[in-house]
């Protein structure tokens, strides 16, 4: 192989220094030294030659290294250190063409250590999946380049391009919605005598979601006004809302702390007014509950607190005087107590008791009635969720109410209550609604309204932008203490087509009856609405 690698015209080492080279050897290692120094003496005079006598030294080698790359070049060896060591240590013979270096002094440990954890640690640093990700602290002030956008873009749902995109304030999303509706109402009084007029209606919405690490915050405010050009005195305003925060206090502890409302008013022929009102008076409703909720593994205790107004405003009759009604004013005070027991994720069975009393401004009505009263209601039910397909609560139990008031009949009964979701499909959805509880009124002789209300409704989107909602309620009203007894229904169809995230139009119509008992109470309208809708 050496003669092959020969530049033409040079010759190789002749006979004697063969012969000179192999007594050495064979004189020991003094012959060794004195080969080594005859080699460093003759450096450089055979600088370049390839086919020199250390290449003859170095012939006990493996063959070539892979790409046909000689060993011995001085790329190679300067960028392999192992390859370097290894050929000084196999006989101590310098390659021709080099400059002489010292051998290095004897390390502490053998150096074969040093280099297995340098290609262990190299190998490691190249895989990424055995290198966690580690965030370097900032000291000073961030880099503006790499820094996160000031304000956080609210993440879009896919599967509702029409979906509104709400206004960011903070931690918190605003859905605000206006919408201005026109059209004709068969009955704006709701009495037995039917004077029909043009509608128009002013309504106004917000929805609060929070998108807090901890905590949360929810809201449903809802606030409208109805106008009849035909009929003034049948004007009226309407609202309802509530607000819900959670405070996580710690892992098995939250506090619940809610404020609601509703606003409306007394229709013409109710019971209670039983005379011939000018407009109709206003009935205000406003309250809050505090309630703390400990978790003890799977048994989940609640306790809350609540407090409720109810006012009536006075009534002005067609002769221009007014009935007085602010002794129905009451407040109530009630206290609360939840225990439920989770058997499996999405399944609680619990037990719930409600204790309230009711105290009027008045100790006696009008009538010189005391109506103050206290109540017991116990109810056992459970929360579920299956497959998210169908999720709400049920329960049924039974309450009784006592009045102070020895002559009042006590209101005693079964009572369920509950609201049921079912995704029967990705474009359609069922939502049931049942509720019952005691109403209070000034009817003589009655003592309360037992009332019971069971709410449907169906939403189906046609397209993605046209949703259809079908709605039903079912009322009963039995006066406890009197004949008197109410039974009704409300049904309508709503369409809403959405132009885009912010602009739609909305029509719907709605009939409701009512037939009661009590003489000119009864009847029945038909509404038909058309409007636009914005969601700012």
């Amino acid at each position: 192989m050496a003669d092959e690698r020969r530049t033409p015209g040079q010759a190789g080492p002749g006979f004697p220094a063969l012969a000179l080279a192999a007594s050495l050897l064979a004189a020991g290692p003094a012959g060794a030294q004195t080969l080594a120094g005859a080699q460093a003496l003759g450096g450089a005079q055979n600088a370049g030659q390839p086919g020199s006598l250390a290449q003859a030294a170095e012939s006990g080698l493996a063959g070539p290294l892979p790409g046909g790359q000689d060993p011995g070049t001085f790329a190679l060896r300067g960028a392999n250190p192992v390859l370097q060591g290894g050929l000084l240590r196999a006989g101590g013979i310098a390659r021709a063409g080099t400059r002489p270096r010292t051998l290095p002094q004897r390390r502490t440990r053998p150096p074969t250590t040093a280099i297995t954890r340098q290609a262990i640690r190299q190998g490691t640093a190249d895989d990424l999946r055995l290198r966690p990700t580690v965030q370097i602290p900032v000291s000073g002030l961030p880099d503006i380049a790499g820094a996160a956008p000031l304000l956080r873009r609210r993440p879009l749902d896919p599967l509702d391009p029409y979906a509104p995109l709400g206004i960011r304030v903070g931690g918190l999303t605003l859905f605000p919605a206006l919408q201005q509706s026109v059209g004709y109402d068969s009955n704006p009084d709701r009495s037995i005598l039917r004077r029909g007029s043009m509608a128009l209606r002013s309504q106004g919405e917000l929805r609060v979601d929070s998108d807090w690490s901890a905590h949360s915050l929810t809201g449903d405010l809802r606030f409208g006004y109805l106008t009849y050009p035909d009929n003034r005195n049948a004007d009226r305003p309407d609202g309802d809302g509530a607000m819900r925060l959670r405070l996580d206090v710690a892992r098995d502890t939250k506090v619940d702390v809610e404020g609601r409302y509703a606003i409306s008013t007394q229709r013409a022929g109710s019971p209670d007014l039983n005379a011939q009102v000018r407009d109709r008076p206003l009935v205000a409703t406003y309250g809050g509950t505090v309630g703390v909720t400990q978790n003890f593994n799977r048994l989940q205790v609640t306790v809350a607190g609540l407090v409720d107004r109810q006012t009536f405003e006075n009534a002005q009759l067609s002769d221009g005087t007014f009935l007085r009604q602010d002794d129905r004013n009451a407040n109530q005070f009630g206290l609360r107590l939840r225990t439920g027991y989770e058997i499996r994720p999405g399944f609680t069975p619990f037990v719930d008791t409600l204790v309230d009393t009711r105290i009027h401004d008045f100790a006696v009505d009008q009538f010189g009635l005391r109506r103050d009263s206290d109540g017991v209601t116990v109810r056992g039910g459970s929360s579920f969720e299956f497959s998210r397909l169908l999720t709400g609560e049920v329960s049924a139990g039974y309450l009784s109410r006592h009045y102070a008031d020895p002559r009042l009949r006590d209101i005693t009964g079964p009572v369920v209550d509950g609201s049921v979701t079912w995704a029967a499909t990705a474009l359609t959805s069922v939502r049931l609604g049942a509720a019952t509880g005691v109403i209070e009124t000034i009817v003589p002789g009655a003592s309360g309204i037992l009332t019971r209300t069971l709410v449907g409704e169906v939403t189906h989107d046609l397209r993605r932008n046209l949703r259809l909602t079908l709605t039903g309620t079912l009322v009963n009203n039995d006066y406890q203490g009197t004949s008197i007894r109410e039974q009704g229904y409300s049904a309508g169809v709503k369409l809403d087509y959405r132009l885009n995230r912010w602009l739609g139009i909305r029509a719907s119509y709605a009939r409701e009856l009512l037939k009661s008992t009590a003489i000119g109470s009864s009847y029945h309208s038909d509404t038909y609405l058309v409007g636009v809708r914005v969601n700012p």
